[in-house]
């Protein structure tokens, strides 16, 4: 449900505005604001700023039950106002699902016949007073395991309304109807075991996005009948090799700051087109994969589909920072290791490497530190060792015994891989020893540059390593137009930096920005004990004038 706010109201000369507010408390105003805004040309902009604070309330929001089909249930909702006179309209309205899973009532549908009232539907409450709704529904004859029924409760209003100031006819003055409004649920569990009309569910455009470097799961699920139903969806992403893929539970948008099981309830409506979607935390292996959905009510599976994807080496950076391709077929975590005896790390730790493809994988193991010389401080539990196809090796890495390191010391561990068929390979993933004190660290970070591409902007910044250490980077950078909608770009995702090593960091739009002002803000951090870079630039795009950017 939205949160009962109202903010930022703009107005041109002589507009008024209706505001209705679906929200758990409901509002009335309390303080306003305003500002005027010469745009030039004999035009202004008013923007109106009004505070809100809650006016009455209602318990509970949901009522939930268990019933069986036929039965007659009843219900109260207490209602109190707190705050000033009201004029009480009460109705059974349908319900409506938005994409993103939250149910709002349908003005357009006629009201359910099974839920009625049996104290007055239109009343008065003076401050403070309370007093209850109440009513029954009758469970009707579905085959669904899930029915919700609404309650529109509205407060009829009042008119804020400024006049005109006769000694100034040039004053702008704006006058705002605000209607405020709670759309209560009646839930019933119904115990229904035949639930085949739920076998009617379908997917829509299976697909695994890029958000913010990490790979996501996403579907569109689609209930073409009259019934409401809940239900789970699971997800897995396979290979022709995979033979042990990780399930993931996936959730609506509206649950996602739910906690425990709750959260991957999936709730549709009627007629009702929601979105799931479920973080991917395993490695996906270049080349063709499939994205298996699945119902399931309980541990019954009910509807399958399928959908292809397709996924590249680098389409997920975040993910590659925790674990690192050596070929297109063998994977090692973490993609880069740091052991030691400071506080904050450990003296040992695991290397757990995952075979996708169907042979056998020989890995060679060797220890160098930034010159290539052999280093003594570390040692693996193995340094030549075979990963069975389809399956997982660990391999334990840490402090030498006989270390005595006095201080932080920087290399590689080099990974040799072979199997009958690719050939051999040799990749390297970064190796922090961490012994006393580590170097200072030294950064240079360049002007964040817009880059243009095929009428597509997308932003870029140089970095640099100075140091004699691995320093990890990581930026964000937030987008935000004349409308104050904001987009949030990412890059680096903690990535190690070698000493000398200089990187530029992407920052790419998943739309177009259109033409227009915009305030770009970036935050770049390193290290703990290091302040994080802040910039903020305002800039025009615009192709049609040359193009600024001011800081």
């Amino acid at each position: 449900m939205l949160a009962p706010r109202c903010t930022g109201l703009r107005f041109r000369f002589g507009l008024s505005m209706a505001l209705g507010l679906i929200a758990t408390q409901n509002v009335s105003l309390a303080e306003s604001k305003t500002d005027v805004e010469d745009l030039g040309g004999g035009e202004r902009r008013v923007t109106l700023t009004q505070s809100v604070e809650p006016s009455f309330h209602i318990e509970p929001i949901v009522h939930r039950f268990e019933a069986r089909r036929g039965t007659t249930i009843p219900f109260r909702f207490e209602i109190k106002s707190t705050g000033k006179a009201m004029n009480v309209t009460v109705m059974p309205v349908q319900l409506r699902q938005e994409v993103t899973g939250i149910i709002l009532h349908d003005d357009l549908a006629a009201a359910p016949d099974e839920l009625r009232f049996t104290t007055p539907t239109e009343f008065e409450l003076a401050p403070g007073e309370s007093t209850y709704l109440e009513g029954e529904v009758t469970v009707p004859l579905a085959l669904s395991n899930y029915l919700s029924f609404g309650v529109l409760v509205r407060d009829n209003g009042y008119v804020a309304e400024k006049k005109a100031d006769p000694n100034d006819p040039t004053r702008i003055s704006a006058g705002v109807r605000f209607v405020t409004q709670y759309v209560l649920r009646i839930d019933i569990e119904t115990g229904v075991k035949d639930v085949s009309q739920m076998n009617r569910l379908q997917f829509e455009h299976g697909s695994v996005r890029n958000n913010l470097g990490m790979p996501v799961a996403q579907t569109f699920l689609v209930n073409p009948t009259d019934f409401a139903f809940e239900c789970n969806v699971r997800g897995t992403i396979e290979s022709a090799t995979t033979s042990r893929p990780k399930p993931f539970q996936m959730m609506l948008p509206s649950r996602v700051n739910l906690q425990g099981e709750e959260r991957y309830l999936v709730r549709v409506m009627p007629q009702s087109r929601v979105q799931v979607s479920a973080p991917v935390d395993e490695l996906l292996f270049p080349g063709d994969q499939t994205l298996r959905l699945e119902v399931t009510n309980g541990r019954r599976g009910l509807v399958n589909q399928e959908f292809n994807v397709n996924v590249g080496q680098g389409d997920y950076p975040a993910l590659e920072v925790r674990q690192a391709y050596l070929d297109h077929e063998l994977s090692v975590q973490p993609a880069q290791i740091e052991v030691g005896d400071i506080a904050g790390a450990s003296r040992s730790g695991n290397l757990r490497f995952t075979n996708n493809s169907v042979r056998p994988k020989n890995v060679v193991a060797e220890l160098v530190d930034l010159d290539g010389n052999v280093i003594n401080d570390v040692t693996l539990s193995s340094d030549n060792f075979d990963v069975r196809p389809g399956r997982t090796k660990t391999i334990r890495i840490a402090v030498s015994s006989s270390s005595d390191a006095e201080k932080t010391k920087y290399g590689d561990i080099r990974l040799r891989v072979k199997d009958d068929e690719s050939g051999e390979s040799v990749q390297s993933i970064p190796l922090a020893m961490s012994f006393g004190d580590a170097p200072k660290t030294d950064v240079t970070v360049g002007e964040l540059a817009k880059v243009e591409k095929n009428g597509f902007t997308s932003f870029g910044l140089i970095v640099t390593n100075n140091g004699t250490g691995f320093v990890p980077v990581h930026a964000d950078l937030q987008v935000a137009d004349g409308s104050g909608r904001t987009m949030d770009l990412a890059d680096g995702f903690g990535r190690w930096l070698r000493p000398g090593e200089t990187r530029e960091l992407a920052f790419v739009p998943q739309s177009t920005l259109t033409a227009g002002q915009y305030q770009i803000a970036l935050s770049l951090k390193t290290t703990p004990d290091e302040v994080p870079v802040e910039r903020t630039l305002v800039i025009d795009l615009d192709p049609q004038i040359s193009e600024s950017a001011t800081e």
